[in-house]
């Protein structure tokens, strides 16, 4: 068994959670719509998997990593690396993680403060823990989940793979840099840091593969240069596959986040993806509430904490919503 792909359990019924992204009351919104008490117990039996990305951003990202927590100790959930937990493992500030370091996140180009639960040195210190302890994938016989990418390469990669997360990254890294020079890059050519993202199975698996852009684009503070690539559009695999990471709007006019291209224009908000209809994108930007909330714009913006439900392919909303994705 590999220590970075998770087994799922083959004989319970799922309900695949996507991004919380520190919405704490979202969450229980949303088990409380689909019936898990607060310990992770459900009287179907069904089991919650969690593609990832738990923290930052929302008001209370450690209740959030608590209430996962105690749901996975007592065997009714699995939980997934996502790129922001990959962040805070690698001491690596962003906007939306200042609570983890001890600080406060301003609304940008304003005095304001977007409230957020602030952690202090036995939260990091336990949360730290933890992290290191989650896979970068899931797998049963039926269903597929990773955080950002379902990536071949590197999944079969991972599962012969004993070394920690942080060696793994950090070694793979290496390896990639030296690769790269040897054959003529500079270490920080836009052909490097596309290898570096592309081909170390951490960086992919949680935030999928990237591609020149032709229209560069501000995010994050920085100017991008690389795009995400919509890598489900060639996933030709018969087993489902889940996953998160990349703010699909319920209605893309008012998607929350418009940097860059927007992935989704093509399909319906709730509909499966692929030219197999097999792959499902569960991150509905919920990760955009606190801001909007400051902005005094939380009932103009149509995000929403969702959970894909296995074997049934349906979406349920934390405002209870059904949506059918077929």
């Amino acid at each position: 068994m590999s220590r970075h792909i998770a087994q799922v359990p083959e004989d319970r019924p799922l309900d695949v959670v996507g991004d919380v992204h520190g919405e704490l009351e979202a969450l229980q919104d949303l088990l409380g719509h689909i019936g898990y008490g607060p310990d992770g117990t459900h009287p179907e039996g069904r089991f919650l998997v969690f593609v990832g990305d738990l923290v930052d951003r929302g008001p209370d990202s450690p209740g959030v990593v608590r209430l996962v927590q105690q749901m996975i100790r007592n065997g009714n959930a699995l939980c997934l690396l996502g790129n922001h937990e990959l962040n805070l493992l690698l001491g690596k500030e962003r906007a939306g993680n200042e609570w983890f370091f001890g600080q406060e996140q301003g609304l940008h180009g304003t005095d304001q403060v977007i409230p957020q639960v602030i952690a202090d040195h036995a939260v990091r210190e336990e949360l730290l823990l933890f992290l290191q302890t989650l896979p970068l994938a899931a797998e049963r016989q039926d269903l597929r989940v990773a955080h950002a990418c379902w990536h071949t390469p590197a999944v079969e990669a991972l599962r012969s793979e004993s070394r920690s997360l942080i060696d793994l990254f950090y070694e793979t890294e290496k390896s990639i840099t030296a690769a790269c020079k040897a054959s003529g890059l500079e270490a920080n050519s836009l052909a490097a840091d596309l290898a570096r993202q592309n081909d170390n199975p951490v960086t992919v698996m949680t935030s999928g593969l990237e591609r020149e852009t032709s229209e560069p684009f501000r995010a994050g503070g920085r100017l991008r240069h690389v795009e995400r690539v919509a890598w489900w559009e060639d996933y030709h695999d018969d087993t489902a596959v889940v996953f998160g990471h990349f703010w699909r709007a319920m209605q893309a006019e008012h998607r929350a986040v418009k940097r860059g291209p927007y992935l989704f224009h093509d399909t319906d908000f709730q509909a499966a993806l692929g030219p197999k209809k097999n792959a499902y994108c569960v991150d509905y930007s919920v990760g955009y509430r606190n801001v909007a909330r400051a902005k005094g714009e939380l009932g103009e913006r149509n995000a929403a904490l969702m959970a894909l439900r296995v074997p049934e392919f349906e979406l349920v909303a934390d405002d209870g919503s059904l949506y059918s994705t077929t």
